[in-house]
Formats: C-alpha cells, sequence, structure tokens
C-alpha cells in the first residue's frame, strides 16, 4: 500500500510538474511573439531573442547536466532551474525598456530549454525504476500545453495580448512551487559506476550519437519559424487568437495520442525509424505550410505535428535509453536537446527572422514567410537522409559501457 502510494505521489507530481512548465510553453509558444511585436520588437529582433536563448543552451546546457548527473539529490538541479525560470517570467511583467525585456525574455527561454531534458531524464529513471508511465506522464504536459493554448487563445481575444506575461509569469511559479515537493529518489539512477568528466566527450565524439544528434535537431529545429513566428503570419491572414490556439491544439492532440503510445510505438518501429518518420513529415508538413492553404487543409496539416514532433522525440528518447550508459542520462539528454535541437533551432530562428521580414529578392534570395516555411522543409529532409543512415550504422546496442 505504501509503495502504490508513493507511486501514485511520483505519477502526480511529475504531472503538475510538466504542467507547469507547459502552460508557459502553450502560452509563450502561440502568442508571445505578438506581445514583443506589441512592445516594438520587430521579426528580426524576435529571431534574435529566441536565437540568443538556444544558443546559450549550448554554451552552459552540457556542463549543467553533467553537474546535475553528479548530484546525490536529483531534486537539486530541477529547483535550481525552477527558480530561474520563475525569476525570468516574473521579470517579463515589471521590465521597463526593450533590452531588460530581451534580457528576460532570454532568460525564460534559455532556463525552460535546461529544464525539460532534466525533467525528461528524471521521469524516464522513475520509469526504469517502475514508478510511472513516461510516455503518459510526459503526455500530461502536452495535454497542459494543449489546454494553455485554447483556454489562452479565447482570454487573450477578450483580455488582449499584455495577458501573455501574467500567465507565463504565473505559469513558472507553480512549477517552481511544485519542484519544492518533488519526492527524493524516484527519478535517481541506480547504477553504482560514477560518472567521469572523460564521458561526456566520448558521446561527442561517437558517430551514430552524433547522426542521431543532427536528425531529431533538425526535425525539432524545423518548427523555429512555427513557433517564433506563425502567429505574426496567420494574424496578418484574419485568424482571430482563436482560431491560431484551436490551430495549435490540433497539432497537440496528434502528439498527445502518440505519446500515450510511446512504449508500444517504440517497440514497433524503433528509434531509427522514428526518426525518419520525424523527418519526412517535417519535409512534407512545412512544404504544405507555406503554400499557405485554406483554413481546413491547414487543420489537417497540423496533425503531422505526431510526426514532427512525437515521432521525433520518441525516437531520440528510445535512442538515449537504449544507446547511452544510464550513469549519463541527464548528459545524454542534455547534450540532445542544447547541442541539437537548441544550437540548430536557435541558427535557424535566427536566419528565418531575416528571412521573414525581408520581401522580394535580396542578393539573389528569396525572402518572405513561405521562403522561411521551405527552408524548415529542407531541415526535415536532411534529418530523414540521416536517419536512414542511422539505421545502417547502429546495431541497436550501448554506444559503450
Amino acid at each position: 500500500m505504501a509503495l502504490e502510494f508513493f507511486k501514485h505521489r511520483v505519477a502526480t507530481l511529475y504531472s503538475l510538474f510538466y504542467g507547469g512548465q507547459f502552460v508557459l510553453l502553450g502560452v509563450q509558444l502561440p502568442f508571445f511573439a505578438g506581445w514583443l511585436h506589441v512592445r516594438g520588437f520587430a521579426a528580426s529582433e524576435i529571431g534574435l531573442i529566441t536565437g540568443a536563448a538556444l544558443i546559450a543552451r549550448l554554451a552552459f546546457g552540457p556542463a549543467a547536466a553533467f553537474w546535475a548527473d553528479h548530484q546525490d539529490d536529483e531534486r537539486r538541479a530541477l529547483r535550481i532551474v525552477s527558480f530561474i525560470f520563475a525569476l525570468g517570467a516574473a521579470a517579463l511583467i515589471f521590465a521597463p525598456g526593450k533590452w531588460l525585456i530581451g534580457a528576460a525574455a532570454v532568460t525564460v527561454i534559455f532556463a525552460f530549454g535546461l529544464l525539460v531534458p532534466l525533467t525528461d531524464a528524471a521521469v524516464l529513471r522513475a520509469d526504469r525504476n517502475g514508478h510511472l508511465h513516461f510516455g503518459q506522464t510526459r503526455a500530461v504536459g502536452s495535454f497542459v500545453f494543449l489546454a494553455a493554448t485554447l483556454i489562452g487563445g479565447a482570454l487573450l481575444t477578450r483580455l488582449g495580448i499584455s495577458a501573455v506575461v501574467w500567465a507565463m509569469a504565473g505559469a513558472a511559479a507553480f512549477a517552481f512551487l511544485v519542484s519544492l515537493a518533488l519526492p527524493k529518489g524516484a527519478g535517481k539512477s541506480d547504477s553504482a559506476k560514477p560518472v567521469s568528466w572523460r564521458e561526456a566527450p566520448k558521446l561527442l565524439a561517437n558517430p551514430i550519437f552524433i547522426a542521431v544528434l543532427f536528425s531529431a535537431g533538425l526535425t525539432q529545429g524545423a518548427h523555429a519559424v512555427y513557433y517564433a513566428f506563425s502567429y505574426l503570419r496567420w494574424e496578418a491572414i484574419g485568424y482571430s487568437a482563436l482560431t491560431i490556439g484551436l490551430l495549435w491544439a490540433t497539432g497537440v492532440i496528434a502528439e498527445i495520442i502518440l505519446l500515450a503510445r510511446m512504449r508500444s510505438t517504440a517497440l514497433r518501429f524503433g528509434p531509427a525509424a522514428l526518426l525518419a518518420l520525424g523527418g519526412a513529415g517535417a519535409a512534407i508538413r512545412w512544404t504544405i505550410t507555406a503554400m499557405e492553404p485554406p483554413l481546413w487543409v491547414l487543420f489537417l496539416t497540423q496533425t503531422l505535428h505526431a510526426l514532427t514532433f512525437a515521432a521525433a522525440y520518441i525516437g531520440a528518447i528510445e535512442f538515449l535509453d537504449r544507446a547511452v550508459p544510464t550513469r549519463l542520462v541527464n548528459t545524454g539528454m542534455t547534450l540532445m536537446s542544447t547541442t541539437g535541437v537548441g544550437a540548430i533551432t536557435g541558427l535557424a530562428t535566427v536566419i528565418a527572422g531575416f528571412i521573414w521580414q525581408g520581401q522580394g529578392v535580396w542578393h539573389g534570395l528569396m525572402q518572405g514567410p513561405a521562403t522561411a516555411y521551405l527552408m524548415m522543409a529542407a531541415m526535415g529532409a536532411g534529418a530523414f537522409v540521416i536517419a536512414l543512415l542511422v539505421a545502417r550504422l547502429w546495431d541497436g546496442g550501448r554506444l559503450f559501457d
């Protein structure tokens, strides 16, 4: 009875912890660019903010993850990063000028980028220890994201875009408070072998790990235009905040369905095939989006989020679970998130910001929203090819002991 109560407590608290993080994301991704635009930021400046935060993860994320792998209490890193996350979100409310707003925005996006892989690693270990189901717990975060997007779209239609930062600050504060209540030991590795500083570079020196890093990074990075600028374009076309929220919600529903079936999906397809499906889905999805199809076609296209996010995400998680030593889960997860997804997304966001803002031809380069989305489609195609290479090179076992 005591063990069952502990399992229920672990699953509930980690679900709530994901919930706080993804309420913020559910507001930030569709609507934060609109708030920044109202505060005087151009598309290129929004791209620079997002890109700077994601690139900062490349500089500091791996070291933070390796430090987390050395902690006796797996909750310590989650609490520290959650506090930075909440502090940055609160600062958005009170920052008086563009420079301080930009700094606060970078802090929020940077901290969120560290917090998610650290949480994923803790939840994956809790799954290994028999305390919860990773896919179902993570799907709660996606469901909360869905609810935040839908409710946010409806509320912003009534309250105005200024409510965005208040919602973000409340969500981040909630995540920090939940981090203080997380139970000790549920997500702790049972590996007896200590982590060596020499082991992290071994991951980055392994060609299979690098190939997976780039395949997952290109597919997830191909969301850069969608995450940073879709609100601006769809609002310009004439869609309401509620309609935009429903478009985002459609993609998240597809994501939740696949995440809830994570174990069976991973067993059926395997990591390399899931990464390939993600890349192919991105190539198709962003090509169609670039064409600005009718609204009903756009809703159908949004269901490809099940491939472009969930399939690629599950493929990367399953690869790490099968190929990376248990003692390096935090390090591998964060290297994948920062070096792959973070750096690639950051660079793509910066480039897309300048392409998006331009019109016509500049030095022979077509510019505007369609070109930016087609760049994302090309990234998906590249991810697909690399995933096929992974399928040929990797035998399905550990990269090293």
